[in-house]
């Protein structure tokens, strides 16, 4: 996965993705699982103003006690705190699914380097012109053979049209 398409799953600018990404020491690689935290770890922060290196930390518990729960997940923020946190995780992942649904159907993320070229044939590149290419396919279609009794019976037929003309204005 690149850092367009982990930021358009977070639904977050690319910037904030390397900067949350830095100052959590990641790895840099651009996961699934890391995705499904940072989607938890975001909305808690932006929710109870938790720094993100905590809020990460109470992502990943989150995410292991969400298998027991049934709807919402509360966790405390720290060891010795009375107060505790509750997270609606089903509904942060059911969009962060959905958001991944639709980034796999159908966003394309710019490629790196130079555009492709198309080559194309000279027939092709002809046929696209408006040629009619038909006897040209149809005589490379023959063998060699076929092609000279081609051309010396069109010989014969240009030498008797000349003959002709030259006899009927003659007259």
């Amino acid at each position: 996965m690149m850092l367009a398409e982990f930021s358009r799953l977070l639904g977050a600018r690319p910037k904030w993705v390397l900067n949350t990404l830095a100052a959590l020491n990641a790895d840099g690689r651009y996961t699934i699982d890391m995705a499904r935290q940072l989607t938890i770890a975001r909305s808690v922060h932006a929710a109870a103003a938790v720094p993100m290196v905590e809020s990460m930390e109470f992502a990943r518990r989150a995410l292991r006690a969400r298998c027991e729960a049934s709807s919402r997940v509360t966790v405390q923020l720290a060891d010795d705190d009375d107060a505790a946190l509750t997270v609606d995780v089903y509904r942060l992942l059911s969009s962060f699914y959905v958001r991944l649904a639709e980034l796999r159907e159908s966003y394309a993320p710019r490629a790196r380097g130079r555009p492709r070229t198309r080559h194309t044939s000279a027939l092709a590149a002809a046929e696209g012109w408006g040629l009619d290419l038909s006897l040209i396919r149809d005589n490379l279609g023959k063998t060699a053979a076929e092609r000279i009794r081609q051309l010396d019976a069109m010989g014969q037929f240009s030498r008797t049209v000349r003959r002709a003309d030259r006899t009927a204005r003659s007259t």
